[in-house]
């Protein structure tokens, strides 16, 4: 799976593989859509077309990551039981190369100098792209002092070869017979000395387009690889989109397991807590090449479980485990956030909870009437305000520093609350990290483990959009 928001590069080579040729210009093309993968659309998301002026024989690369990128606005998904619901945040992107004949080298074409030497017996060999070929001199040149010419070589060439040959003066003009470096060398057999060494070096064109070569389709999500992971990073561990651990939830809340479901093979999931099952569901995912179903959500609402310690979802041979945790002081809060893998991932705070109001304005003085009167002399205006959020996580064990780390990254979060309004309704409340660093703590130093991290709700106050 593409993780585009980390580099992607498209390798490809100049050399063309269906004709060969050295191209000096190629165009990539870039289809990135929604749905089937077997439905990619008529015409391109976006084209590049990139040069190759020096006649380079190796390979370019472009970095589609950026390019791709923009056409997933992270959304995300809720049910309201536990079961297994669509991730509808992926994309496929196509990618393709095609070499313009235009612009395509053709067979090359050398000239091979010839000069007139005495020479005392033997024959004279010609190698062509290191095919020996030996001729003794025609003409009825004979006998010691004779000299090899133009017009000897040139038609043994085209008499013997399969290579093409003219002749004007002293010199021999070759045509290859294929692409690709050329070379000849021209040998007295009398003295083994080289007469001439030849390399091609021009090239010509002709009109049309090939085929298009090295056609991709991958899923691609907005997720992301580490900076010493390197790039063009695909791999997803056992197809489970968060770390396969233990997580302390919380009893009246949710918790959600991303995976990626095979093109290919039906696949298995379990939710079953402990020790009396209260909840115990299987479900078959089946295959599927949509997008938006490749990725799915295992959505388990913990509060269907009254007296059960913990959950454990088995997914591909794999468990996470759902450690139960009743809260009696403070009202936990679900964090949800888009995770390293571009899916979406729950992180529960269970202590203490801080919220301020900032506010900022303008203001004018005016001359609208006296204060007695009640008007105001300085008349305020554009009032508008923000509201952090500081969260504690209450204890938790060192391998959840990872989870932490991805929260700070993450481009999109929101708090899971209920809706002011209905008092009924959970909904999704957007948030923006506002903590700039995190000091990892481990159990060796610390002991106990508490994060505290500052949100800002990303939006004013007052509705102005």
């Amino acid at each position: 799976m593409i993780k585009s928001n980390s580099p992607y590069y498209i390798t490809t080579p100049f050399v063309s593989v269906a004709s060969g040729l050295t191209c000096q210009n190629y165009e990539l093309s870039v289809s990135v859509w929604n749905g089937l993968k077997s439905s990619p659309p008529s015409t391109a998301t976006y084209t590049t077309t990139k040069n190759n002026p020096t006649a380079s024989t190796e390979t370019d690369r472009i970095n589609i990551a950026r390019i791709v990128n923009d056409y997933i606005e992270f959304t995300p998904q809720k049910t309201t039981s536990t079961s297994v619901i669509n991730g509808n945040n992926n994309q496929w992107v196509k990618t393709s190369v095609i070499y313009n004949k235009d612009i395509v080298a053709l067979p090359q074409i050398t000239s091979l100098t010839v000069t007139d030497r005495a020479r005392s017996s033997g024959n004279v060999l010609l190698t062509l792209n290191g095919v020996l070929h030996t001729f003794p001199l025609t003409g009825g040149v004979t006998g010691p002092g004779a000299g090899t010419n133009a017009l000897e070589i040139a038609n043994y060439i085209n008499t013997l070869t399969t290579h093409t040959a003219t002749h004007f003066g002293n010199i021999v003009t070759i045509t290859a017979v294929q692409n690709g470096l050329q070379s000849l060398t021209l040998i007295d057999v009398s003295n083994l000395a080289s007469m001439t060494v030849a390399v091609l070096t021009t090239q010509q064109g002709s009109t049309g387009q090939e085929a298009p070569q090295y056609s991709t389709t991958n899923l691609m999500s907005l997720g992301y690889s580490y900076g010493n992971e390197g790039e063009n990073i695909t791999t997803i561990l056992d197809n489970t989109l968060i770390p396969t651990q233990d997580y302390k939830v919380n009893r009246e809340g949710v918790f959600v397991v991303p995976i990626l479901v095979s093109e290919t093979l039906q696949t298995t999931a379990t939710v079953i807590s402990y020790p009396s099952n209260e909840i115990n569901q299987s479900f078959t995912i089946p295959s599927t090449i949509d997008s938006n179903e490749l990725v799915r959500y295992i959505w388990i609402k913990c509060n269907e479980t009254s007296s059960d310690t913990y959950i454990e979802i088995v997914f591909n041979g794999k468990t996470t485990t759902l450690l139960l945790q009743d809260e009696p002081k403070y009202t936990p809060i679900d964090i949800f956030f888009q995770n390293k893998e571009g899916a979406e991932q729950v992180l529960t705070f269970f202590k203490e909870q801080k919220s301020n109001l900032s506010v900022n304005s303008s203001e004018f003085e005016s001359d609208r009437g006296q204060p007695s009167l009640g008007n105001h002399q300085f008349v305020r205006y554009n009032v508008q305000g923000k509201t952090d959020l500081t969260l504690n996580s209450g204890f938790v064990d060192q391998d959840m520093n990872e989870i932490f780390t991805q929260l700070l990254l993450s481009e999109r979060i929101w708090s899971y609350n209920t809706n002011i309004f209905s008092k009924i309704s959970l909904i999704f409340i957007p948030l923006n990290i506002k903590s700039k660093q995190l000091s990892y703590k481990t159990q060796l130093k610390e002991r106990l483990i508490n994060y505290e991290i500052k949100f800002d709700y990303s939006y004013n106050e007052i509705n102005n959009i």
